[in-house]
């Protein structure tokens, strides 16, 4: 044979190899052990429609996204004024928008101002998203002035019961920011009757207001019952003899004289020429500084007759001269309430005569019905009863007889005037 010969030690050596895996492959009992898989070596096969040529990329770990800043958008009417938690943040443009960055989530205090509308003041929440907030600010409501004068100064102004000012000399008080419609307008002044009226305000206009104070001229009375009184002195002068009894009705006569202030409120309402002379005399229808409270003087008896005539007319009362029988019993009976008496003279509306008291006139004297003719300062006319008396003659209780004449077309600085109101029965 030309092949080569097995070498006779190799064929025993395949057999013992063949004879131990088969004793090893058993287990204790002298089963065989089941045999392992074995690992394929073929490749799995790609999917279909996978691309065979390159590798898959390996997968990298997935990053966290950053969010966008949140914002706050604040619309408010264009060029409104904003504030956040008390710093200014800038002002809404032309759209009425204002974006604000870096606020933190939570609340927030806000404060809008702008023209024409209410200021708005609050609290609003920022999200942790971005926030947007319509400031729920309100126009203001349409205003208007008023411009307030008055006739007397120092008097005190009220709108719908709210304290405005007090009213100068020739100025004006302007009241600004009045909502449009009726308000309630009040004026006061001691000495003065309060004035209530309605007045309209005007969007965007002003209205002029005068306020006309008329004074309270219920004068201060003293009432004086009816009855019996002794009228003269036996030891007076001629014309106050003989002492006789008197009977009046009941009456009322001012305490005071009419004062100077009293008298100007005539002087204007009537156009009545005003008192003229040195010392007292007034100037461009004022009386002198001072002067308010203080009898009025350089007045005739035309003038105060026709004053009494003129507060009658106001008041609706009866107003008049005393009579000197009036005059005298009021001086008797009234003592101390009885004021100013002694400081001027005063007229009476009785016509002078200096024998009139021998006549006797018991019950309600008026006086003669003429005067007698009295020649003074180079003329010769009828003349009328003063009573009272000038500056330091005396306690007016005991010269309460005393009487005293003068031209009714003239006037003096020792002169002047207080009235009776006539009683209702």
């Amino acid at each position: 044979m030309t092949g080569r010969k097995t070498p006779r030690v190799i064929i025993p050596m395949i057999l013992a190899a063949l004879f131990s895996t088969t004793i090893f492959a058993q287990n204790p009992t002298g089963r065989e052990l089941p045999k392992p898989a074995q690992k394929s070596s073929e490749k799995p096969k790609p999917k279909s429609g996978a691309k065979s040529a390159k590798a898959a990329p390996p997968r990298r770990a997935p990053t966290k996204s950053i969010p966008a800043p949140a914002r706050l958008t604040i619309a408010a009417p264009p060029g409104a004024s904003v504030e956040v938690d008390g710093r200014p943040r800038g002002f809404t443009g032309v759209d009425g928008n204002l974006v604000v960055a870096g606020l933190a989530p939570g609340d927030h205090q806000l404060n809008v101002s702008a023209e024409g509308y209410e200021p708005w003041r609050g609290t609003f929440v920022m999200s942790v998203a971005s926030t947007r907030f319509d400031v729920p600010i309100r126009k203001k409501p349409a205003t208007g002035r008023l411009a307030l004068t008055a006739n007397e100064a120092g008097t005190d102004i009220f709108i719908d019961e709210k304290y405005i000012a007090a009213t100068l000399p020739g100025q004006a008080v302007n009241v600004d920011g009045l909502f449009t419609g009726e308000r309630q307008l009040r004026a006061t002044k001691p000495g003065f009757r309060e004035l209530r009226s309605v007045v309209t305000v005007k969007a965007n206009e002003t209205v002029a207001v005068k306020i006309e104070l008329k004074p309270v001229l219920d004068l201060e009375m003293m009432r004086v019952q009816e009855g019996y009184f002794a009228r003269g002195n036996d030891k007076g002068l001629r014309d106050q003899r003989p002492s006789h009894q008197v009977y009046t009705l009941e009456f009322e006569i001012s305490r005071r004289e009419v004062t100077n202030r009293l008298y100007k409120y005539f002087v204007t309402a009537t156009g009545r020429p005003a008192p003229r002379g040195a010392v007292y005399g007034w100037v461009n229808n004022d009386y002198p500084e001072g002067q308010d409270d203080q009898p009025v003087v350089l007045v005739t008896w035309e003038d105060a007759v026709a004053f009494c005539r003129w507060l009658s007319e106001q008041t609706g009362r009866r107003y008049r001269l005393p009579t000197e029988a009036e005059w005298e019993k009021a001086a008797r009976f009234g003592g101390d309430l009885y004021l100013s008496a002694g400081k001027i003279w005063e007229w009476c509306s009785d016509w002078y005569d200096p024998d009139y008291y021998k006549e006797r006139e018991r019950v309600n004297p008026k006086g003669p019905a003429r005067g007698k003719k009295i020649k003074m300062l180079g003329r010769e006319e009828e003349a009328r009863v003063m009573r009272g008396g000038a500056f330091g003659r005396g306690s007016i209780v005991l010269r309460a007889a005393e009487r005293n004449y003068f031209f009714p077309t003239l006037t003096r600085f020792d002169i002047g005037f207080r009235v009776v109101r006539e009683v209702d029965k």
